[in-house]
């Protein structure tokens, strides 16, 4: 990405969040403003004689009259996250594309030849590995298998000890029954 596009690209999102920011603003004071005329409603309810039906009157009232800002405000918020998922999108297109850049070979390679089918080897892990390497690398992999499958023998044969110990405990004696349930 050029200097001049993510100028522009900065400018632009500036803007939106000034934006933004002002009607964010201006929700904030509808919101205080609804908010002042509830407790005043709910003042001169408080005053008569039935309250509760005014009460509820005015709490209906103001959860419709804040209907609307919220919706406004859920738009403000959706556009926002938007607007973050797409520069994230672009960040990492860009960071895939230097990346790419980067792993480029800078000589071109010659076409290679038709291959005659032969039999598959077994790839190293690590192409760069040499032979002493991958040997030495398989046999540490290979011992830690096998300490694995030692654990486990050990894990399985303590737990079956285990079991054959609460097996051969005796069984706890009942309780009584109570008096009231033997009959005569």
């Amino acid at each position: 990405m050029n200097i001049r596009a993510l100028w522009l690209l900065l400018v632009c999102c500036g803007l939106a969040h000034a934006d933004d920011q002002a009607d964010r603003e201006q929700i904030q004071k509808k919101r205080e403003t609804i908010e002042a005329q509830h407790a005043q409603r709910e003042q001169a309810c408080r005053q008569q004689f039935v309250v509760t039906p005014c009460l509820e009157k005015a709490r209906t009232d103001k959860q419709n009259a804040l209907r609307p800002l919220n919706v406004q405000e859920q738009a403000l918020d959706e556009a926002k996250r938007r607007e973050r998922a797409q520069a994230q999108a672009q960040r990492l297109s860009e960071k895939a594309q230097a990346a790419q850049a980067r792993d480029k070979p800078e000589v071109p390679k010659p076409p290679k030849a038709p291959q005659v089918a032969e039999p598959k080897a077994v790839k190293p892990s690590s192409p760069k590995a040499s032979a002493p390497d991958r040997s030495a690398i398989e046999k540490k992999q290979r011992e830690a298998f096998e300490a694995r499958q030692r654990e486990i023998q050990a894990h399985r044969e303590m737990v079956e000890k285990r079991n054959a110990e609460r097996a051969a405990k005796k069984a706890p004696v009942p309780l009584p029954l109570p008096a009231s349930a033997v009959l005569h």
